[in-house]
C-alpha cells in the first residue's frame, strides 16, 4: 500500500487521456462487447490505469480504485502486449506529430558508447561489405 503522501505525488505527476488523444488510442482497442452478458469495464479507464502505473513507477497494486481492480488493469495491459497495440499506437502517434510538425529528429543524435560491439559476430544493422 501507498501512503497519503506518496499517493499525492503519483496525482501531480500523472494526467488522464484527453478526449483527442482517447479519440486515436481507441481505435487500436477492441471493440465494446454487445449489451448481452457481463458488461466490459470501461476501456478508457483501464487504459488511465495502465497509464497511471506506467507514468508514475507504482505498482499494479497501487492503482486507484476509479481505473478499476488491479487484475483487471494488468490483464488488460498483459493483453494489449499480446496484442502488439502499443506499437500500433505509438506508430500512429508519431507519424502524427511528424505529420504536425511537432517531433523534429533532424537534431538527435545517438550515443555510440550505449550499442555493445560483439566480437566475431557481424550486426544484423551494419552493411553488407561486399
Amino acid at each position: 500500500m501507498i501512503n497519503h503522501i506518496g499517493l499525492n505525488l503519483y496525482i501531480v505527476a500523472f494526467s488522464e487521456i484527453d478526449d483527442s488523444l482517447w479519440s486515436i488510442i481507441s481505435d487500436y482497442l477492441p471493440p465494446q462487447k454487445p449489451p448481452t452478458g457481463r458488461p466490459r469495464s470501461d476501456l478508457r479507464l483501464l487504459m488511465n490505469g495502465i497509464l497511471f502505473v506506467l507514468t508514475t513507477g507504482c505498482t499494479w497494486s497501487d492503482v486507484p480504485e476509479k481505473y478499476g481492480t488491479k487484475s483487471t488493469v494488468h490483464r488488460f495491459h498483459q493483453y494489449l502486449c499480446e496484442k502488439s497495440a502499443y506499437q500500433a499506437i505509438f506508430f500512429d502517434l508519431l507519424q502524427r506529430g511528424y505529420d504536425l510538425k511537432i517531433v523534429d529528429l533532424s537534431h538527435c543524435s545517438i550515443d555510440t558508447k550505449s550499442i555493445p560491439a560483439k566480437k566475431g559476430v557481424s550486426s544484423d544493422l551494419m552493411a553488407i561489405r561486399k
